[in-house]
């Protein structure tokens, strides 16, 4: 994805609170006139905290696609069935109608259109939806003559984005390509701005599955495993290792190669067999049994898959290779338990 030659051809604001302390959104009857100042500012404010790699989502009903009201809006402004500003007042309400909670804070809601942005290498129209919560304190000093006068104001923190979602013209049947955002809510309120507003879902990418098996992997490794079966932490280690190392390696996800290259033991297969399935189901997940690995998704994962030994409060011992280089054990003499590990270099 790349900004770099995007312009925003058009941007409204309204400001939109929660429908506990407010009666209705405040909306403006005209979009904002961009100046030239201005524009690259609001570009880096709105789409800088989404160029770290990240999954695509996708608009989603329970019904239908055409009853997600996000996604019949933002349809008609790409066609441009709809007039920009009256789509954005449109998306201010029902924003509005889905902040049920005192704790959602009142922001500034923007709804910007975006030119020439590229994605995959296509070249595409975006519309972005960002909503500003937080507000951060700031010192102005103007120079008049030989006196300078010093005023403490609030604004927006440009290298902070509370919420914010970004949605691609591509793959129009099936909810487009979207990335979204939320830095502030926590809890069940977070889910008012990706669930109850955008109506969104993670889109069967490479990405999304290749997270998604990394998760399902770590999950049935620490959690389940040693409910079913009589495994040390050494052990858990070994599993998790040999998961990474399969993902760092392969280019091509297979499910049945996975499983026996990690597991290797059939009880344990038939263990994760089981596991997956429940998995997938509770979850409400189709992955498919092979896909292509996304390096994007295995950077993101790596560092919860990592095998540490935690020693009472003195040791951190990290395994990312051979485990049967360390023994463990107990000293009668000191009353105390211990790890022996070889090595032939000290780096």
């Amino acid at each position: 994805m790349n900004f770099n030659s995007a312009v925003i051809d058009r941007l409204a604001v309204h400001v939109v609170g929660n429908k506990v302390s407010d009666t209705k959104a405040v909306l403006t009857e005209h979009p904002l006139m961009l100046r030239d100042e201005w524009a690259d500012v609001l570009k880096t404010y709105f789409t800088n905290p989404f160029l770290k790699p990240a999954g695509f989502e996708r608009f989603h009903h329970a019904s239908s696609l055409g009853y997600n009201t996000c996604y019949g809006i933002i349809t008609k402004l790409f066609a441009g069935e709809m007039d920009f500003h009256a789509g954005s007042i449109e998306l201010a309400n029902w924003l509005f109608d889905q902040s049920n909670s005192h704790f959602i804070k009142k922001g500034e809601f923007f709804v910007a259109c975006f030119k020439d942005v590229i994605v995959e290498g296509e070249n595409v129209d975006c519309i972005g939806l960002f909503k500003s919560e937080t507000k951060d304190k700031f010192i102005k000093v103007d120079t008049s003559g030989n006196e300078l006068s010093v005023q403490v104001e609030e604004g927006m923190y440009i290298n902070k984005l509370d919420k914010g979602a970004l949605v691609f013209n591509r793959d129009k049947e099936d909810g487009y390509r979207v990335l979204s955002l939320d830095n502030t809510n926590k809890g069940s309120e977070a889910r008012y701005w990706v669930n109850d507003f955008l109506g969104l879902q993670p889109a069967a990418d490479d990405f999304h599955n290749t997270g998604t098996v990394m998760d399902m992997a770590r999950l049935f490794i620490t959690k389940t495993l040693p409910d079913e079966f009589e495994v040390s932490k050494v052990n858990k280690a070994d599993y998790l290792n040999r998961s990474v190392e399969y993902f760092r390696t392969q280019d091509q996800y297979r499910e049945e190669e996975f499983v026996q290259e990690v597991f290797r033991h059939p009880e344990v297969v038939e263990s994760f067999d089981r596991f997956r399935d429940q998995y997938t189901r509770e979850n409400d997940l189709e992955l498919g049994q092979e896909f292509d690995i996304s390096r994007n998704a295995v950077k993101k994962k790596y560092a919860g898959m990592r095998s540490v030994l935690k020693l009472d409060k003195n040791f951190h011992v990290y395994i990312h290779g051979d485990t049967r280089l360390i023994e463990n054990g107990y000293d009668e003499a000191s009353g105390k338990k211990f790890y022996k590990l070889y090595y032939d270099t000290e780096l």
